[in-house]
């Protein structure tokens, strides 16, 4: 069945500064990513459509940041290469804001739930990133991970794009990372210096392990030292992870 009547393109003068990559990033920062992106291409990966989860093992470890710029970098730097990234996290969304979509538009909340006929992927042009947004957040998002629906639109999505990214909530808090294992080839785990500890990321590994994902490596992104030095307050309060409850 075919899910695409057309794709929304959204039109802005710029890229937005709020944590993509861009021309004014340092030379460094920039040379990472691209470094990333090269890494993947010596994967062993027989698909046509290269199919990545990046995740963490706790909130706030970089990894919507990390999903955002290895979707930029993959099109930014691979010629006639359809690149497409998909905010799984439904329930503390980030992408749209990092692409710098002010509104919540429809995404995937909404083709999963039956409100939207079609999902609403948008083109960025800017980027060269299509981008199909969480949507409004819900209350039961791993219910929708798991319907038939999702195998369908992952089946199509599939045929539609050479790389799909997939910005998955940390592993050690939802399943729902978890459960789109069988749809990816393999998972990226974000950390944070001075943040990510071993026991959880070693958590987050055995989880991944235990379903049958392939991890294709680990991303650490540095932490200034003026937030550093309020983390550990905020890493624990139990509120911050308010937007994981199960529902």
């Amino acid at each position: 069945m075919k899910l695409f009547k057309k794709l929304t393109q959204l039109k802005t003068n710029t890229l937005p500064d709020v944590g993509l990559i861009n021309r004014n990033t340092p030379f460094a920062i920039r040379e990472a990513y691209k470094t990333l992106y090269t890494n993947l291409l010596y994967l062993n990966i027989e698909d046509k459509c290269k199919k990545i989860a990046v995740t963490s093992a706790l909130p706030s470890e970089g990894k919507s940041t990390l999903s955002a710029n290895l979707a930029y970098s993959i099109a930014q730097n691979s010629d006639n290469k359809k690149v497409l990234l998909v905010d799984l996290d439904m329930r503390a969304p980030k992408a749209a804001k990092i692409f710098g979509i002010q509104s919540r538009p429809h995404g995937l909340s909404e083709y999963l739930a039956g409100i939207d006929e079609t999902p609403n992927v948008m083109y960025l042009p800017e980027s060269k990133v299509s981008l199909l947004t969480s949507g409004a957040c819900n209350i039961n998002p791993t219910k929708l991970i798991v319907s038939d629906k999702m195998a369908e639109l992952v089946s199509t999505l599939s045929k539609e794009y050479d790389y799909i990214i997939f910005d998955t909530p940390p592993v050690n808090v939802v399943t729902d990372s978890l459960h789109i294992c069988k749809y990816v080839n393999g998972y990226i785990i974000s950390t944070l210096a001075g943040h990510s500890d071993v026991n959880s990321i070693e958590q987050c590994v055995e989880s991944i392990n235990r379903v049958g994902g392939e991890i294709y490596g680990f991303v650490m992104s540095a932490l200034k030292m003026k937030i550093m030095s309020s983390r550990y307050s905020r890493y624990t309060k139990y509120s911050k992870y308010s937007h994981y409850d199960k529902g």
